[in-house]
């Protein structure tokens, strides 16, 4: 009996910390209401990740039914310095009801034989009218080898917007 309480809770331990979510609260996201999506700061390794996890947010976003505002910047081949992007979040903040935007922390492909990809990002929702952050989460989770790296931001990202 002791060994298979210590088997299961092992089992558990192992599947448990493939993902976590740091969240702020459970919100629930008008979709009447209009969402701005700007590029993500990167912090990671990954030239461009910011670009890649700000699309992912806004096909999410579309695929869900809810109002995404025009783009308020264009893509680069390099990331956006943090003047660029204070201009853009100000663009994007006169656009919509709220503003989606974060940092990406890590973006890459484990080495090994396998190669898994570990994301790990942190999302924040502005409210523009009172320019405060109505949610933020911190997400982060690594895949199998099979997976891309899109695939497991979509993953994290789809339970955020509901």
């Amino acid at each position: 009996m002791r060994r298979s309480v210590y088997i299961l809770f092992l089992f558990s331990l192992i599947i448990l910390s493939c993902a976590k979510v740091v969240d702020t609260g459970r919100r629930s996201f008008d979709s009447s209401k209009t969402y701005a999506v700007v590029p993500f700061e990167n912090y990671s390794d990954t030239p461009l990740a910011g670009y890649s996890v700000a699309s992912i947010v806004e096909g999410i976003l579309r695929a869900k039914g809810f109002r995404v505002s025009e783009r308020v910047w264009n893509y680069k081949s390099t990331d956006p310095t943090s003047e660029e992007l204070s201009e853009i979040l100000k663009k994007a903040k006169d656009n919509a009801d709220y503003v989606i935007y974060g940092t990406v922390n890590e973006y890459r492909y484990k080495t090994g034989i396998d190669g898994e990809p570990a994301v790990s990002i942190t999302v924040y929702v502005i409210e523009t009218s009172t320019d405060k952050v109505v949610y933020g989460a911190s997400l982060s989770s690594t895949g199998w080898a099979h997976e891309s790296l899109g695939t497991v931001t979509q993953k994290l990202l789809r339970g955020v917007f509901q």
